[in-house]
């Protein structure tokens, strides 16, 4: 579990890297921008920053609502207690996935700051180095250079060990330099017990993000076989 530090009154430092020396200054990407270590910015379910500094390659991401409440209150969330704020909990899933040998980034920190009963939140992780996500290698027109049946059997990997990914699309499965498949963003996942009808609804989930992307970009394409070898590695 990560480890707690409390800064301020209302601003809880969690420390999962026990190495580096995280301060609150850490999640503030002004600080990062002020070292020349900010390098890039990017978009998921949070605002998300891409720190290449001397302790190493991190990426910050902000939580963030998303929907019409988004609209009126972007990113602060009602505070229940410390163990189930955003932070802690991707955190803990992370350490637990970092530990049993899950392709997943490695936890670094976390930081939430309390204000009239709600708290905003940021998680820090390592870089996934040299990797690009499955959207933007289909995009490219590269699906073809893809080991779909070892896509297959990571993401069974993950489901085998219970871990039920909330928003498993093509965005979130990343492939490095050396074809090994990464999972990112566990926002609201969990561990859950063994049940065929969610681990359905994950793969499900997965399709309907490869056909919604198929019918935005001429580029991205997908055929049956490449999906069926997906399935084969899944079930294999």
């Amino acid at each position: 579990m990560p480890q707690t530090i409390k800064i301020s009154p209302n601003t809880i430092l969690l420390r999962s890297d026990h190495t580096l020396p995280i301060s609150s200054s850490w999640f503030d990407p002004k600080f990062w921008q002020s070292q020349d270590a900010l390098s890039g910015t990017g978009n998921g379910r949070g605002e998300v920053w891409f720190i290449n500094s001397q302790f190493g390659r991190f990426v910050i991401r902000r939580y963030r609502r998303g929907g019409l409440i988004a609209k009126f209150n972007k990113n602060r969330f009602l505070f229940t207690g410390l163990e189930k704020t955003r932070p802690w909990l991707e955190l803990s899933l992370l350490e637990y996935m970092h530990s049993i040998g899950l392709p997943v980034p490695r936890p670094i920190g976390g930081i939430y700051v309390r204000e009239k009963g709600f708290y905003r939140g940021e998680l820090l992780t390592q870089t996934i180095e040299n990797a690009k996500d499955l959207f933007d290698i289909i995009k490219t027109g590269n699906s073809q250079s893809l080991d779909w049946q070892e896509i297959g059997a990571v993401v069974k990997r993950f489901h085998s060990e219970g871990i039920y990914h909330s928003d498993l699309n093509c965005h979130n499965i990343m492939i490095d330099q050396a074809n090994k498949v990464w999972l990112i963003d566990f926002d609201k996942c969990e561990q859950r017990p063994q049940d065929e009808k969610w681990k359905q609804a994950n793969i499900d989930r997965l399709k309907r993000s490869l056909d919604k992307e198929s019918n935005l970009y001429t580029q991205f394409n997908i055929s049956d076989a490449q999906w069926r070898n997906f399935l084969e590695g899944y079930c294999g």
